[in-house]
């Protein structure tokens, strides 16, 4: 759908404003349309904090606003805050083609009548277990969301000024307070929707609607923000308001059409970036709402003595009456059924506000306090017991990538029960791997592999080349030395041992005489005969001389 030339708009409503300007004074916004929330419990101590935004700078390669993009699916809706006013509310009233409300408390604060001005002021959310109200800022911190899509502004509206200074000024405040709170999150600031041209207040006008839109665009471009130029999808182009049947009978609030268009517009115009959340050990606390009837008065004029009452109803059935009625409080709409499709029968109804039958024919009493957001009357219905068989819904896949999941819509053929399935993410599909960097002796080389999908890239070390030993340079052989002989050491012979032989008598040999000169030859005289011998002591034998010569 085509985007609306907010250029041109800014310079119709400045050529306006000048010429008004020269028969009579311009509009000015009042005080009690510019800050509704006044009668509301506020923080007493509140610290202002300056409008320079301290966030992480927003992803430049997507302009300010946002382009259409592939469905980002139901995980993108669940990872965003939906920060707002009534019709952030809204959000949690109505469910998709599956049943799903669209957001929950978990990642809703809207506040019924609030405006920009009390962003930084008014305690409005609760948390389980916690009796304290926090403001936005103090609770975003706590809820620490990866990104916040926030819309203010239908309750700062009020005549045809297009001087959005103080809107502005109020808005770009909340905005900062939120970032210093938590710094981490994306904002996303959606655009205010458009007015139904039959509505209660006509005090209310698309010329205002449209140059704060505009003004809105310039201070996400001074200040980083992203813009969902949501408006688009709910306005009608040949009439410049709001679609037919895209708001409820005070012309303001928006019907589940207009809700079931946004949410589409809000996935189909996706910003995904990385999640610059940092890991934490603190438990998140779990939600516990907006108290109602948290903002008595009525900034915007719709209330009145008659509130809104629709009739919606879920898969699987419709509602035979009138779906969208004003009735006043403590009054009794028009009687309204629940009609079940084939294989399908009634479950029971809900309502946003008060109570209501089990009936399918059903007349409802509006709470006497219920406020400008109206009552929404839901009709449930169940399959009657049969195996679903379920096929893909036509044109509902969204393709899941390397690293995200994907989702595909089936339908029952029996009952026209619609699920949503969630497609497994495929995980990269590396190539080969080329060698960027060729590895050198003691050091690594790199090879590097390409996600032949999505390109993303990465590298894996090569093993270094092994250290080569040095080769010593050739050399003539020496001369060869010659060897030492080297003198054997003597051997040494044991000495044999001598056994030693028995001691005989010596044996005395006569000397021989020395031969000298021939003696005479004296002749012995005849010996006498021997005696017989004596027993005696043998005498020791003289020693014999030696002659000396």
């Amino acid at each position: 759908m085509k985007c609306p030339n907010w250029g041109k708009i800014l310079a119709a409503a400045a050529l306006c404003a000048a010429l008004c300007a020269c028969s009579k004074p311009q509009d000015v916004l009042p005080d009690h349309t510019a800050t509704p929330e006044t009668s509301a419990t506020v923080a007493p101590t509140a610290t202002v904090v300056q409008a320079t935004a301290t966030h992480a700078p927003a992803d430049t390669t997507v302009p300010t606003i946002l382009p259409q993009t592939a469905d980002a699916g139901r995980s993108y809706v669940d990872d965003t805050l939906f920060i707002g006013d009534s019709n952030t509310v809204r959000y949690t009233m109505y469910a998709d083609d599956t049943g799903t409300a669209f957001s929950t408390l978990k990642n809703n604060i809207g506040v019924v009548s609030m405006g920009a001005g009390s962003i930084t002021t008014l305690k409005c959310e609760k948390f389980k277990g916690d009796s304290t109200l926090y403001t936005i800022p103090d609770a975003v911190a706590k809820l620490q969301p990866k990104r916040i899509i926030i819309g203010f502004g239908s309750n700062n509206l009020g005549g045809s000024s297009t001087d959005a200074t103080k809107f502005i000024a109020q808005y770009r405040e909340g905005l900062a307070a939120i970032t210093k709170a938590w710094p981490y999150a994306d904002i996303i600031v959606s655009a205010i929707p458009p007015l139904d041209q039959q509505r209660d207040n006509t005090n209310l006008t698309m010329t205002q609607v449209d140059a704060y839109n505009a003004a809105l665009v310039t201070m996400c471009e001074e200040d980083g923000y992203k813009f969902l130029n949501t408006a688009e999808v709910l306005r009608d182009d040949a009439t410049g308001w709001a679609k037919k049947d895209y708001t409820l009978s005070d012309g303001v609030h928006l019907s589940k059409e207009a809700v079931t268009a946004y949410f589409t517009y809000v996935r189909t115009h996706a910003y995904v970036t990385q999640d610059r959340r940092p890991e934490s050990t603190v438990v998140i606390p779990e939600p516990d709402g907006v108290p109602l009837g948290l903002i008595s008065s009525d900034p915007i004029a719709v209330r009145g003595a008659k509130v809104p009452v629709e009739f919606v109803a879920t898969s699987g059935g419709s509602i035979s009456g009138s779906t969208s009625q004003k009735v006043k409080k403590g009054g009794t709409c028009s009687a309204v059924k629940a009609v079940p499709d084939a294989g399908w029968k009634f479950a029971g109804w809900t309502a946003s506000l008060g109570a209501a039958s089990s009936s399918s024919s059903l007349s409802f009493t509006v709470p006497s306090n219920a406020d400008a957001n109206g009552v929404i009357v839901t009709a449930h219905f169940e399959p009657d017991e049969h195996e679903h068989e379920f096929v893909e819904v036509k044109d509902t896949r969204i393709e899941p990538t390397c690293l995200e999941y994907g989702t595909v819509k089936v339908k029952c053929t029996i009952c026209g029960k619609v699920k949503e399935k969630e497609l497994p993410a495929l995980g990269h599909d590396y190539d080969k791997g080329v060698i960027t960097l060729q590895p050198q002796p003691g050091v690594a080389g790199v090879m590097t592999y390409t996600c032949q999908r999505c390109g993303y890239i990465k590298t894996a070390p090569i093993e270094p080349l092994p250290t080569a030993t040095p080769t010593a340079s050739p050399t003539s052989p020496p001369s060869p030395t010659p060897a030492v002989t080297q003198t054997p050491e003597p051997v040494v012979t044991p000495e044999p041992i001598t056994t030693p032989e028995p001691t005989q008598e010596p044996v005395i040999t006569p000397e021989p005489e020395p031969t000298g000169a021939p003696e005479p030859v004296i002749t012995a005289e005849p010996a006498p005969d021997p005696e017989p011998p004596q027993e005696t002591e043998p005498a020791s034998e003289a020693p014999t001389e030696v002659p000396q010569e």
